[in-house]
């Protein structure tokens, strides 16, 4: 495929429905969330109470940023930033690569940190 030299390379990651390296470091450490959920303790484990956040994984406290940086401890970060509805699929392991490839590819994120900084408002709108 010929591109111009000038072509904005996300496009062509959209385009081409190829995740970029920060998208697929966060599409493997969801599903390996997903996969290991036993693992995890899930906010609805804590609290009976039906909030916003029931969906979301318990993030343990942790001073050493060893431990912030760890596949559990990120994981679980990058899991709890998922839109909702991708949350929603989790149970389905098949389902929930599907909706999460959808969401990453039509993102194209250039870094972990554009990634957890997005418009969550966006998120409704994207898996509809």
């Amino acid at each position: 495929m010929k591109v111009k030299a000038r072509y904005f390379s996300w496009a062509m990651f959209i385009k081409l429905g190829i995740l970029t390296l920060y998208s697929q470091y966060i599409f493997l450490s969801s599903l390996f969330v997903v996969k290991h959920k036993d693992i995890f303790t899930f906010n609805t484990e804590l609290h009976e109470i039906n909030t916003h956040h029931k969906l979301d994984l318990h993030v343990p406290s942790a001073n050493l940023s060893k431990v912030q940086k760890g596949i559990y401890y990120l994981g679980i970060t990058l899991f709890n930033s998922l839109p909702l509805g991708t949350k929603k699929v989790a149970h389905n392991t098949n389902e929930f690569k599907n909706e999460l490839k959808k969401f990453l590819i039509k993102n194209s994120f250039y870094s972990v940190e554009q990634y957890m900084e997005r418009d969550a408002t966006y998120d409704i709108g994207v898996l509809q």
